[in-house]
This record gives structure tokens, sequence and C-alpha cells, in this order.
């Protein structure tokens, strides 16, 4: 490398650290004399996290009047809607940002008019339209009409505009206050503009002015790499090994899926840091770092856009952040997936050497598509199960006992991921051996359902369930272990089904079903093994064991009695008993 190349590659990084340094720590704006150039060649992405960020310090006026249109309009995009509708009150509110920001930095008269016309002026109009009565003065200096429409306004607090043509009515609170502010300071700026915004409040017919700015704004978050949905749901459609092994030609090459206007910054650094591509100890993240510096920025570039395409294809907020760091953990966790999957079919003797190879060649968008072939995998065995397995009522899944119900529902997602243990959230499947733990679940939730309703298992009716009077309540699991229960009842046996429990049965239950240890006897153990046995899934018997069998010995050693000496059924759970069916048993037995 020469030493002008040398040298220009050094202000790339210098720069690159100057926008992090921003993004991380937005008030140090406040010390800098170059901060009008440090935000204006901030991303659109950078610049709202900073505009964010800034607004909780109540210090906009570090960052607004810098800006250029394009990052206010980004702004826009990203933070004033929800969906495809307008959110009138974030948009109003960085309206009025806006606005206050000008002021506070004693801006010049006439760049919030031309701020106006170079983002969208439909913004402007929409965003204070709601709520806003406008009413036209014909005859300024007519007090009488005045009069009467300063009455007809006596609920709203009212504003004549300084040209005497309008008064202004908007509700009392601070969202109405908002907008008196918007249109004050556009009017201060230019008489002739704040009448021509006031004439399309009151005249734009807002549904086509919503329309118009959706338009647009499709567009340019496209532009951003948040294409649309149809678009980016094509990000899941599997691809085969040989699509990126190299054992076949490409169809395209591996930057032909990057938008236009991304390629042109091929001379400037991604400012996504590299912790996004994962820890130190994830295989993507090592064989990045064997990429030139000009790959490696065009990969960085690219993953970012397809962290966006998840976005969209999943139907996240773009302007959503949380929502952005979950995009980014799945596409690092898929990407991770294909290195480990094309490594076990191809042991190689520099595994990092070959991938970063092969992310040159094809891409990191082919390569996540590689590493989402077994996800679609996953899916189309949870939704089997879900539509034919009788292990769903409510919801995906729900009949199921954790951790199987909420592994069925969050692996049937068009994104397959893992259930955390003990809480609500999933999270994305990023090895081998993730892969291996979710096809476990699903096996092991087919063959509790197995379990419960085939005729070589406990052959449970399914009337069962809607016999309950919470159905949503139920898991399979409470099934198993009633009729465990009823077999093991004097004088019963499979054979006569399921029935719920009564005080009696439980009392019996309790004094025989646990040893002298604590322990549930043998046959019961001994009946769930063989029942498995018997529909070919012997080797999910542990895993089953390890859910069912636990919950039944807490119920039957915990039994809590009433006053007369018999079991408070209300206090039960885990079990079918007749306090759950009492609905049934008065409708068809008789009170």
């Amino acid at each position: 490398m020469s030493t002008p190349e040398i040298r220009a590659a050094e202000r790339l990084s210098s720069a690159q650290e100057q926008t992090q340094l921003v993004v991380d720590e937005p008030l140090s704006l406040e010390a800098r004399d170059d901060a009008e150039q440090v935000v204006r060649a901030l991303p659109v992405q950078s610049f709202v996290t900073v505009a964010r960020k800034l607004r909780e310090e109540r210090r906009l006026d570090l960052l607004l009047p810098h800006a250029t249109a394009e990052q206010i309009t980004g702004l826009f995009d990203l933070d004033a809607w929800e969906r495809d509708r307008l959110a009138i009150a974030r948009a109003r509110e960085w309206l009025d940002r806006i606005v206050e920001a000008y002021r506070d930095a004693s801006v010049e008269r006439g760049r919030l008019t031309d701020l106006i016309y170079d983002t969208d002026p439909e913004m402007w109009i929409l965003a204070n339209a709601p709520a806003t009565a406008v009413a036209d003065l014909d005859e300024p200096d007519n007090d009488e009409q005045r009069q009467q429409v300063l009455e007809d306004m006596a609920a709203l607090r009212t504003w004549e505009t300084p040209d005497g043509h309008y008064v202004v009515g908007v509700r009392d609170d601070e969202l109405g206050n908002m907008t008196l502010r918007v249109l004050f300071a556009v009017y201060d700026d230019s008489l002739t503009e704040g009448r021509k915004l006031i004439s399309a409040i009151k005249w734009s017919v807002h549904s086509e002015v919503e329309e118009e700015l959706l338009r647009w704004r499709k567009g340019r978050l496209a532009d951003l790499g948040f294409p649309e949905w149809d678009e980016a749901m094509r990000l899941f459609t599997p691809l085969a090994r040989d699509a990126v092994s190299g054992r076949r030609d490409d169809e395209q090459g591996p930057d032909a899926h990057i938008p236009e206007q991304v390629q042109r910054l091929a001379g400037h650094r991604s400012i996504l840091p590299p912790a996004s591509l994962g820890v130190t100890r994830d295989l993507l993240r090592r064989v990045m770092q064997r990429l030139d510096d000009d790959e490696y920025d065009l990969r960085l570039r690219e993953f970012l856009l397809l962290a966006n395409e998840l976005m969209a294809a999943q139907r996240f907020e773009p302007g959503d952040e949380a929502l952005q760091e979950r995009a980014v953990a799945q596409a690092q966790a898929t990407l991770n997936l294909a290195c480990e999957l094309l490594l076990a079919a191809e042991p190689q003797a520099d595994p990092e050497d070959f991938i970063a190879a092969r992310i040159a060649t094809v891409g990191l968008r082919k390569l996540f598509r590689f590493g989402y072939s077994p996800l679609a995998k996953l899916r189309k065995a949870a939704l089997a199960l879900h539509r034919d397995g009788q292990v769903s009522l409510a919801s995906v899944g729900s009949l199921l006992d954790r951790p199987w119900g909420p592994a069925v529902a969050s692996l049937s997602r068009w994104y397959p991921e893992l259930p955390v243990d003990g809480k609500a959230n999933s999270r994305p499947l990023r090895n081998l051996a993730d892969l291996a733990r979710a096809t476990a679940l699903i096996g092991e939730a087919g063959a509790l359902a197995q379990l419960a309703f085939a005729a070589q298992g406990l052959a449970i009716d399914p009337v069962w369930i809607n016999r309950v009077d919470e159905p949503d309540r139920l898991h399979l699991g409470d099934l198993v272990r009633t009729a465990i229960v009823c077999a093991q009842l004097p004088g019963s046996s499979t054979a006569e089904g399921l029935r719920p429990l009564g005080p009696s049965d439980l009392r019996w239950a309790a004094n025989n079903l646990i040893d002298a240890n604590g322990r549930l006897i043998a046959p019961v153990t001994e009946m769930l093994r063989t029942k498995l046995a018997a529909i070919d899934a012997e080797d999910r018997a542990e895993a089953l064991a390890a859910v069912v069998l636990p919950r039944l010995l807490m119920e039957l050693a915990g039994l809590e009695v009433r006053d007369d000496g018999e079991p408070d059924l209300t206090k039960v759970g885990g079990l079918l008993t007749i306090q759950q069916v009492g609905v049934w048993i008065k409708t068809t037995i008789g009170p």
C-alpha cells in the first residue's frame, strides 16, 4: 500500500472512531469544534440512535441544528411510524423538538422553511392536523366574525395567526401545545410558508397525504436495506449446501443483492462495531478477521443489511432498537450455525480460511440462507405437530407442558428460536448443539402427544380436553399423570381409560404410590416406560419422565386436606380432578 493510501486509510479509521464515540457518548458533541461536520457524517441509523439519546438528555440542540435533511427524514422514517400508520404523538414531538432546537441555537431565519421543503412537507401537515381546528377569517378586521369563531372554539385553546387570516384551535394539553409551538415557529420563520402550512392542514385530504408519505417512506427504507415484506421473505428460502460449498457456480455474485447506493460507499468504513458479529470465540467473528480490509468492510455492511432484512421479514418496526439488536443476534447465530454445518460436512485443514473464502465468494446472505435450511425443517416439524398432534388449543403448543409448549411455539415462527429456560422470551439457535436440542424438543413433544392419545399409549379420549371447566389451563402432562394414577387404582386397568380423580382416589394414591423413601413406586415408572416403548418412543423416556413424574410425586406428597380430613381438590394441580370438570358433571349427570 502506498503512503497516500495508508494516510487515507488512517483518516477513514479515525473518522470511524470519532463517529462511534459520538454514538456511544452523544454529549461529547458539546466540547467539539467540529460538531457540525461530525453530525453530518453520521449514517442515518446512527443519527437516529444519537437523537434518541439526546432527547432523553434534553440536549437535542447539540444535534438537530447541524443535521442534514436526509438525517431528519430518516428520523421521521425510523421513529415516527407504527407499521404503516404515522404515530401522531411521536411525529409531533419530533417537530416540536426540531423547532425548539432551532430556536435555542439561534438558527438563521429561513432555514426552518428550507428544512420543511427538503424533508417531507406532508409530514409537517399530517403530524399537526389531527384534533386541530382551523377557521378562516375572510376579513381580518371583522371583530364580529372573530368573536363568533372564538365562541365556537370555546372548548379549545386558540391562537390567532400573526397575519390575521386564521384562528387555530387545539386541545389544551401538551399535544395541542406542541402544534401551536410548531405553527408559531414556522410563521416566525416565514409568514408566507406559515400561511401555506395552516391552509394545507385545513384543506388537505389527510388519508391521501398519509398514503403519499408512506409511499416515499417505503422507498427510503428500501434504500436503507428494509425491503417490502414479500421481498424480505425470500431470505427464508433455504439454500442447498452446494450453493455455498463451491461445488457449483453461483447464480449471482456475492454483492448482487446489496443496494447500489450501499455499494457506492466502498470507500467508507461501516460504523457497525465488530462486536456485532458475535463474541470473540464465535467462529463468524474469527473468520471475518481473515478477510482483507476492503472485503471486511463490504461484508460488515452486508451484515447490517442482512439484519435489516430480517427485521422487515419479521415485521419488526425499523426504528425499534431492541428489535434491531434481536435481528443482529439472529443474523449472528444463523451465520455461525451455517459455518459449523459447512465444516461438519467437509472437515478442513484450515477451517477459518475455508469459510472466509466461501464468504468472499458467495456473500453472507447466501450463507445465511444455507444456515436457515435446518431451521426451516424444524419449523415444518413444529407446525405439523401443531396441526395434527392435538397439542394446541388457545395457541400453538398451548396443551404441552414446559419446556415443550414454549419450544413448539417459538420453533413454529418464520424465524425459529429456542425458548429461554424459566423466561418468556426466546433466543436464536447458534450452533449444532442448539440444533440437536431443538430437534429433541420437537421429538419429545410428539412423543408426549402419542403417549397420551395413541391406542398403544394411554389411549386418552381427547374429548376430556373440552370437558374441563378451564381448558386453557390444561396440559397433556395433567392427563398423562391422571391416566397413570387411574391405572394403579384397585380394580382398574388402562383399558378402562381416564376418568377425573375424586377425593378417595387421591387419598389412596398418596398412601400407595409413594414408597418409604419418598419416591414413586417402581410400577409407576415402569408403566410410563412400557407405554413409550409401545409407541416406539423409548428413547424419549428419560426426558418425559423427568417432567411428568416429579410433578406427580409433588402433588401426591403435598396433598392438602380440609377440616373434614378429605383432600382439598381446589389445591390440587397437575392432575385432572372432578373439581375441574364441575360444569360437565352438572350438565351431564346432574346435581
